[in-house]
């Protein structure tokens, strides 16, 4: 019954660390063990997930967004969120290792990433509208202001991204 005891404990107190472990990580890494353990838990997510990976994007040959974002990613994650209080959800993709080349976007500084992480956010409102924002090593790719006045400018950096995302940025060797 001691060692019984013993194993139990120890057990306690291994989960606790890996939960506190899990807990302190960044967001990429925290997202990549979601998109592993998400989909056997949570058949919700899982449902979401799909639907949002199969949206097509036609500017971009009609692709799915899982074609366009993982072609070229390292490590490939999505992980979804809802907020129970405002029902808003949330489909998250991470992908690492891509090179982003926006110098001739001077509204971004000539940005160029050649090991890149890009997030691409869709925030799912009232069950069908999907609004998507993208970042490039943590910065959002969107003119924001007060109106909401740039809603052309920031889908052409947004189909900009995608593209290099899918089909690369002509710099890869």
């Amino acid at each position: 019954m001691k060692g019984f005891f013993k194993a139990v404990v120890w057990i306690v107190i291994v989960v606790a660390a890996l939960v506190g472990v899990y807990f302190v990580l960044p967001e990429y890494p925290q997202d990549f063990v979601k998109s592993v353990v998400q989909p056997i838990v949570d058949a919700e997510s899982q449902v979401r997930v799909q639907q949002v990976q199969s949206l097509l994007v036609k500017e971009l040959d009609n692709a799915s967004y899982k074609t366009i974002l993982e072609a070229k990613s390292k490590n490939p994650c999505w992980a979804y969120e809802k907020n129970e209080e405002t029902g808003v959800e949330t489909v998250t993709f991470h992908g690492r290792g891509l090179t982003i080349n926006l110098k001739d976007w001077t509204e971004y500084s000539g940005l160029l990433s050649t090991n890149a992480t890009v997030k691409v956010e869709f925030v799912i409102t009232g069950g069908k509208q999907v609004d998507i924002h993208t970042y490039v090593d943590d910065t959002l790719m969107e003119i924001v202001d007060a109106k909401d006045s740039h809603q052309e400018e920031n889908k052409k950096i947004r189909l900009e991204i995608l593209k290099q995302v899918y089909l690369g940025s002509g710099l890869e060797g």
